[in-house]
């Protein structure tokens, strides 16, 4: 595990509270996030945890870089403040859980070993002003046949393929694909598919920690 946090203060204590853990080790502990970009080629890290504050677009625009870079390993967010949409941005790039730094050692330790189980699903802490589009998209709702679609886009199937695993007909795909794109906000196929994901995996966690 590497521990990514500014503060001192901070980052002693997250290293020392998840390595104590008999399940956990920390690898590295690091100030900020380019060291962090520096090691994980070298020594991939199975967990990030990265302590983040308000800081303005530099910053943002490292972490981004390090969400791509470490898109097969589990990213979690400490976040100090939930500015509208920031855990939002930081969920549709791949980190897999958005916590506030106020929550207990039990539950973050209880969320990291969640996501080392568990393939697909996300983990929120937050209030709901900072997930103003992805909870405003889960009070609508895909519809079943909605869902059924768009994971079949997420295989790169086209509207016809689509059409014919479903037994319905081009015009009922592409409506579908409207109504999507629609309750999603999206502005491509790609756009939907990462809205979609987060939205489907956001109903079933949405409420951890809260």
């Amino acid at each position: 595990m590497l521990v990514v946090e500014p503060h001192p203060l901070l980052r002693g204590g997250l290293e020392a509270a998840l390595g104590a853990n008999d399940d956990m080790t920390v690898t590295a502990a690091v100030c900020g996030v380019e060291q962090a970009l520096h090691l994980i080629p070298h020594s991939p890290p199975d967990v990030v945890v990265i302590g983040i504050d308000e800081r303005g677009h530099e910053a943002n625009c490292s972490l981004a870089r390090l969400l791509a870079l470490a898109v097969d390993h589990r990213v979690v967010i400490l976040s100090q403040g939930d500015r509208p949409g920031h855990a939002e941005s930081l969920l549709q790039q791949g980190a897999r859980a958005f916590l506030s730094k106020d929550v207990s050692r039990d539950h973050l330790t209880s969320v990291i070993r969640e996501i080392c189980r568990e393939g697909e699903r996300v983990f929120i802490s937050a209030s709901p002003s900072a997930l103003p589009s992805l909870t405003r998209s889960g009070g609508t709702v895909l519809s079943k046949r909605e869902r059924e679609v768009i994971l079949l886009v997420a295989e790169a199937m086209s509207n016809a393929q689509i059409a014919r695993k479903l037994s319905i007909t081009n015009g009922t795909v592409k409506r579908h694909l409207h109504n999507i794109f629609a309750k999603l906000d999206a502005v491509s196929r790609i756009d939907a598919v990462n809205k979609a994901r987060a939205v489907m995996m956001i109903a079933t966690t949405i409420g951890l920690g809260s």
